[in-house]
């Protein structure tokens, strides 16, 4: 299981006003607002704690099929500045940020241990597919082994996901 999600930073700020009365509330803890309010910079921490959400958000959905998206029961804490985990439910993930000029990558997983199995893009010999249920996955063409994959794109930015394993 693993999930990621990519802003472009750009298209975001030029698209969404997040300071918008009431936004803040129906996507975000009070623990998380604090975060942003503290922030040196509030877009950027918006931004990483909304992706960190989604990401959570589709290893939920390969698990239990269901799409019910509430970010706000999503519950982030930072464990660095671009490291920590997301809380559902009675499950916790880990995640991971990245920022690279305009695009914020968010990967997380359900282990620690995933870290070192993670495979970023699509190689050659390998497939992105979807299952009958529209879920995405890599198929490695010489031996047709599938493995689970999480797929985001925004703005400018694409990124594949997928464990080795």
């Amino acid at each position: 299981m693993i999930g990621n999600d990519v802003v472009d930073l750009e298209l975001a700020a030029a698209e969404n006003n997040w300071r918008r009365a009431g936004y803040l509330e129906k996507i975000c803890t009070p623990a998380e607002r604090q975060l942003i309010q503290d922030a040196v910079d509030p877009d950027r921490m918006v931004w990483l704690l909304w992706s960190a959400k989604e990401a959570a958000y589709k290893m939920v959905h390969r698990t239990t099929r269901e799409r019910i998206y509430a970010p706000h029961r999503y519950a982030v804490q930072l464990s660095g500045m671009d490291t920590g985990t997301i809380c559902y439910e009675n499950m916790v993930f880990h995640f991971r940020t990245t920022v690279d000029g305009s695009k914020l990558h968010t990967i997380a997983v359900p282990a620690q241990y995933l870290w070192y199995q993670l495979s970023c893009g699509v190689e050659a010999g390998e497939l992105l597919q979807k299952d009958e249920q529209g879920l995405p996955f890599v198929r490695e063409e010489s031996s047709g082994k599938r493995r689970p994959a999480s797929v985001s794109h925004h703005g400018k930015y694409y990124e594949v996901v997928s464990l080795k394993i």
